[in-house]
């Protein structure tokens, strides 16, 4: 019974609903997805925000592995990029719901996954040295630079239409309410 009670809060009802994830939410992981065909600047992409206000793991990291088996291809040190995505996801739980905690966070899990995926980059890629590792994260920073405006900007977004849609929702209960 708890676990219908789970499935029947996450879903709304039954009708939208497929092995307990709502088609909502396969249908943004799927734009995600797609997103990623979109080449605006190297590394400014909507994934990493999408991991953070994204609650489900198992849809976040399902659209990361379709995408590098299908398109991308797995590649020497892509366990350190998934630890760095899995940290997007882990300060988005730590903000939970305020905006405040989000905005604080969104940007220190851009820098968590710069420093972790591009420690997997210098480690396969690089000479094990200082020099090595200077030079790794030197050439990175234009990445860096692209990920961290791309997180803020779809951050913004996914934000700003929150709060839209809790705002639009108020007033309909409003509405509803002068009616009774």
């Amino acid at each position: 019974m708890k676990n219908e009670m789970k499935i029947i809060r996450f879903c709304a009802n039954s009708n939208n609903c497929y092995l307990g994830v709502s088609v909502k939410k396969l249908f943004t992981t799927l734009l995600v997805f797609f997103s990623r065909f979109i080449k605006i600047m190297p590394n400014f992409s909507l994934v990493g925000s999408f991991g953070f206000f994204q609650k489900n793991l198992l849809l976040f990291f399902a659209q990361i592995l379709a995408f590098d088996f299908l398109v991308s291809g797995l590649y020497p040190g892509f366990l350190f990029s998934y630890l760095g995505f899995f940290g997007y996801w882990l300060f988005g739980r730590l903000a939970n719901n305020s905006i405040k905690k989000q905005i604080f966070f969104l940007p220190i899990a851009s820098f968590c996954f710069f420093l972790i995926s591009n420690f997997g980059v210098w480690w396969y890629w690089y000479p094990r040295n200082l020099a090595g590792l200077t030079t790794c994260y030197t050439l990175a920073l234009p990445f860096y630079r692209n990920t961290l405006l791309g997180d803020l900007f779809f951050g913004a977004v996914i934000i700003g239409v929150s709060l839209l849609i809790k705002k639009l929702s108020q007033k309909v209960v409003k509405t509803q309410a002068s009616y009774v």
